[in-house]
Order: structure tokens, then C-alpha cells, then sequence
């Protein structure tokens, strides 16, 4: 299930619940979930102030480990994401990571487009990233994502989404 604010100008959409986020019932938990509260930081967004969704609503497993999604299992799911996207009718969507991308855009293009703005209706644009647990596993990445952040925060001054002054320190630290 998503969660945060059903009016939400900005929603992000990861890939699938993890192992926390499956006993949580709230999305980016973890390590992962740090790095994610430190983007929301430096965009002076509180995660009351998003909407936070999956890809898939439920952990795929393989051998108590996390799996990627398959296919079928993100084609079943995505009526319920596209719900969410009609229902919380964000200005702004960023899918976090190839398959958040994939699964809200039908596109296979996330290597070319990530950290860009794509059309999705009239309304509604997406600004796909890495996803935090990217960050993990390539640390060497910080710099582009503050690159990305920088962009998606001019993004949402130019829709005038309101927030607060941003925490730029952790980009500042990394880079």
C-alpha cells in the first residue's frame, strides 16, 4: 500500500517492499530508507508532505532474500499503482530505480532518461532516480544523485510546489 499525503504534488515510486518495509507497512526503511530521508532532506520535503508507493505491493522472496519483481508480478500490480497515480494525481512522479520506471511508463529507456523530466499526461511529469539502495552498493553515485536532487528541486520551484529550505550538508559531505 502507498502512504503519506493523498494530495501530495510529489509522489515517489520504489521498486517492491523489502524485509522492514514488509513489517512496517511504510516504505523506505532500513538503509535504504535512511538515504531516501536524507534526499527528502535535501528537497525540504517531510514525508508527510509525499506520497510513497511500490512498484509491487508485496515482497517477492527467494530463500528468505529479496528478489527483484518479475515481470508478471509488476504487470499485476500496476492497476494498482496507476490507481494510486489517479488517486493522488501528483504534479510530479520520481521513480526511484529501472524497474518503479518501467512499471509506471511501459518505457525501457530509464539509463537514458534518469535524472531528466518525462512527459506522463498533460498534468503530470516524471524525474526518474536511483533508487537510495543504489547508493549502498555503487557509493561512488552520491555525486550523481545530487546532481539529480539539485535538478528535481528546480523542477518543483518551477511548479511551485512548496518547501522548506533544503539540508544540502549530506551532498556537501559526500561530494
Amino acid at each position: 500500500m502507498g502512504s503519506g499525503f493523498l494530495q501530495a504534488s510529489v509522489m515517489f515510486t520504489g521498486e517492491a517492499p523489502g524485509r522492514m518495509e514488509d513489517r512496517t507497512g511504510t516504505g523506505f526503511q532500513g538503509q535504504a530508507g535512511r538515504k531516501f530521508d536524507r534526499m527528502l532532506e535535501y528537497l525540504g520535503l517531510p514525508r508527510e508532505a509525499v506520497w510513497l508507493n511500490n512498484a509491487v505491493r508485496c515482497r517477492p522472496v527467494e530463500m528468505n532474500r529479496n528478489r527483484a519483481p518479475r515481470r508478471d508480478e509488476i504487470a499485476a500490480c500496476r492497476p494498482w499503482l496507476m490507481r494510486d497515480v489517479a488517486n493522488v494525481s501528483p504534479r510530479v512522479i520520481v521513480p526511484l530505480g529501472r524497474v518503479a520506471y518501467q512499471a509506471l511508463t511501459g518505457r525501457l529507456d530509464f539509463s537514458q532518461v534518469r535524472g531528466s523530466i518525462v512527459e506522463m499526461t498533460e498534468r503530470t511529469v516524471a524525474f526518474p532516480m536511483f533508487h537510495p539502495a543504489y547508493l549502498i552498493y555503487r557509493p561512488a553515485s552520491v555525486k550523481t544523485v545530487c546532481r539529480d536532487l539539485l535538478q528535481l528541486g528546480q523542477l518543483l520551484d518551477f511548479w511551485q510546489i512548496p518547501r522548506a529550505t533544503g539540508n544540502r550538508s549530506w551532498c556537501e559531505s559526500e561530494n
